[in-house]
């Protein structure tokens, strides 16, 4: 049976003698990869999605639901903003105006998709006035003094209220999101209302909005650091720039590959691109830094056959050692932890690759004479 650095030898000769073939499937794969990476989901993430199904509070909050319907909701914010000192707008949400305002939302969200309830306070005085609106301030002030429900509606100032809507388990937040905001700015507001969306499932589709370019952001700080150490390490920039090759293909595949296996990204895992080029540009840097040396006595391919020989061990041990630690973090209760465990590895083992394939061959060719 052929020994296991016989295998490396075998290989590192492969590399070395079939650089554009490399090249070429190497290429095929990224291309691949780069569409799939198209069609990554940006997924929303709750409190249920930290923490696992087996935990009580998980399970009695599914109870909740197969009993009495989905728990989802938002709220629609009705604040006094009045903007100027000592002037004539409102600023009592208990004013008749504001209160036909809050009914006529409420009654508008009914019919919106996915919403299953609706409740205000306005409704509640509505109710508690024989099915009429109260026409009146005072009205409206001793109405609520015989219903301790306002207070769940109106706050201790008067300056706030809020409607509270309740949505089917299955609904579409960003569906829900843009026709909310849609019914708050074709209703006509009383003068100064400020008006506003509030709720964990209605902040879901705008962390979603903030996360690409929170990952755009970092992920360029990072590779600008690492470009400048990358240069004043070889002082070259050729191959300064090359070994980038080696996270970026690394990067690629990585999310190509949780693309095709409907994994998707989250706010939790959204920052795992600039840790996985922190550790993947390791392999690249190992590789380069032995070539250069190996070039001082032989010639390029004899070099990066040398080269591969060395590096390709240890490189495969800290590949497994880093693979065992992040999957260790799915042990653990919070499965936020495991996702990003397993990006991180998916990330490692891709630039592994890349550096084991890719970037020794555009070395050889990149690299002048025989």
């Amino acid at each position: 049976m052929m020994s296991l650095k016989k295998l490396i030898d075998k290989y590192s000769s492969f590399v070395s003698k079939n650089t554009y073939f490399i090249i070429f499937m190497v290429l095929i794969i990224t291309v691949f990869a780069f569409f799939e990476a198209q069609t990554m989901q940006t997924k929303s993430m709750d409190y249920k999605d930290m923490l696992p199904d087996d935990i009580e509070v998980i399970q009695t909050m599914d109870l909740i639901k197969n009993q009495f319907g989905g728990t989802d909701s938002v709220m629609i914010v009705i604040e006094i903003d009045p903007e100027y000192k000592g002037s004539n707008e409102i600023r009592d949400i208990r004013e008749p105006e504001v209160i036909r305002y809050i009914y006529l939302l409420g009654e508008s969200a009914r019919h919106i998709d996915d919403v299953t309830g609706v409740s205000s306070s306005a409704e509640i005085l509505k109710n508690m006035n024989n099915d009429h609106l109260p026409k009146t301030k005072n009205k409206v002030i001793d109405l609520s003094k015989d219903s301790a429900l306002i207070g769940r509606y109106i706050s201790e100032d008067y300056a706030l209220s809020t409607i509270r809507i309740n949505l089917r388990e299955d609904f579409d937040e960003d569906q829900i999101l843009v026709d909310l905001t849609d019914l708050i700015n074709e209703i006509p507001k009383p003068s100064s209302l400020k008006v506003s969306l509030a709720g964990q499932d209605i902040a879901m589709p705008i962390i979603k909005e903030q996360l690409k370019p929170d990952m755009k952001k970092t992920s360029t700080f990072s590779l600008i650091g690492i470009i400048i150490v990358l240069l004043l390490l070889f002082r070259s920039v050729k191959h300064g720039l090359i070994p980038l090759a080696t996270i970026g293909i690394g990067i690629l595949w990585t999310f190509g590959f949780i693309a095709f296996i409907g994994m998707g990204i989250n706010s939790a895992t959204s920052g795992v691109i600039s840790m996985i080029m922190g550790i993947g540009i390791d392999f690249g840097i190992q590789t380069i830094t032995r070539f250069r040396q190996e070039l001082t006595r032989y010639n390029k391919h004899q070099a990066m056959a040398i080269t591969l020989d060395a590096v390709f061990m240890p490189m495969a041990t800290t590949t497994l050692a880093a693979l065992i630690g992040f999957k260790a973090m799915s042990l653990g209760e919070l499965t936020m932890m495991g996702e990003m465990g397993t990006i991180m590895s998916y990330g490692i083992a891709a630039c592994f690759l890349a550096a084991i394939t890719f970037l020794p061959a555009i070395l050889i060719i990149t690299q002048k004479g025989e």
